[in-house]
């Protein structure tokens, strides 16, 4: 069994401190099967608040410190990174249930870095590069931004899907959900431990760049997969309506493969 990922204290120092103290957070709770769990969520980060930071979680209301969802707002709140108004924009694209017409397919060899396109949101994201013991979450700045190839398997990384099930279901009316991490392509070491059911990464590319990942249940079928969002979280499912019904608050999206120099 894989020890749980490690949550350094968080003294308030900026933004980035800020960041990856939330991404160490949301790691943690994932390992423990607690990620929807908002109070033992900020149970367990309160716990880690030292100096300063310390001194302005003892002022919040209680029931911000109570409540992980309220919690995370206000750090980002009170830690906000710097707006940076030079930015590329995009133009929301409603997530609807993707085409898999063979003919749509991209005919040559992509890779860069997966810009997540968001329902309702017209600020560019990106899946970021997993740290030590989690998986992928989303990330604004591009320096983070995971780089993918595809038809290659000569970067070290890859990626693949963990099911947050041991036995998820695949078909419809399915609510479960998957993460994306990262393995090591010479040592097939992930960044991830888990003991439930995953797969590296089989994706449709469209050609437009639109990724569509697919859940291979044989060597004849496969299941196409959709993306979800909330916070920094990114999940796979096989069935987005039940998904979205059961999980309102989280936002359908796409990806893309946005080609870098």
């Amino acid at each position: 069994m894989s020890s749980a990922p490690h949550v350094e204290r968080f003294k308030g120092t900026g933004w980035e401190e800020c960041h990856e103290f939330i991404i160490a957070i949301r790691a943690r709770a994932l390992w423990e099967g607690k990620q929807r769990d908002s109070a033992w969520i900020a149970d367990f980060a309160g716990t880690l608040f030292w100096r300063k930071a310390l001194s302005w979680h003892s002022q919040l209301p209680q029931d911000v410190r109570q409540d992980w969802f309220k919690l995370e707002a206000a750090l980002f709140n009170r830690w906000s990174e710097p707006e940076a108004h030079d930015e590329p924009q995009i133009n929301p694209i409603p997530a609807a249930a993707p085409s898999l017409n063979p003919n749509d397919k991209a005919n040559h060899p992509l890779q860069g870095v997966l810009k997540v396109v968001i329902d309702g949101s017209n600020r560019n994201c990106y899946v970021r590069r997993p740290i030590s013991r989690s998986p992928c979450f989303l990330t604004y700045d591009t320096d983070e931004a995971l780089y993918v190839r595809c038809n290659s398997l000569s970067s070290a990384t890859l990626l693949e899907r963990i099911w947050d099930s041991s036995t998820p279901e695949m078909g419809q009316g399915s609510t479960d959900y998957a993460n994306l991490t990262s393995l090591d392509s010479n040592t097939l070491t992930s960044t991830w431990g888990s003991n439930t059911p995953f797969q590296l990464v089989t994706c449709t590319i469209l050609v437009n760049g639109e990724v569509i990942p697919v859940w291979k249940t044989s060597d004849s079928s496969e299941i196409p997969l959709s993306f979800f969002v909330i916070g920094d979280s990114l999940f796979l499912v096989p069935d987005p309506g039940a998904y979205g019904r059961k999980y309102s608050g989280e936002k359908r999206a796409k990806l893309f493969i946005e080609p870098t120099d």
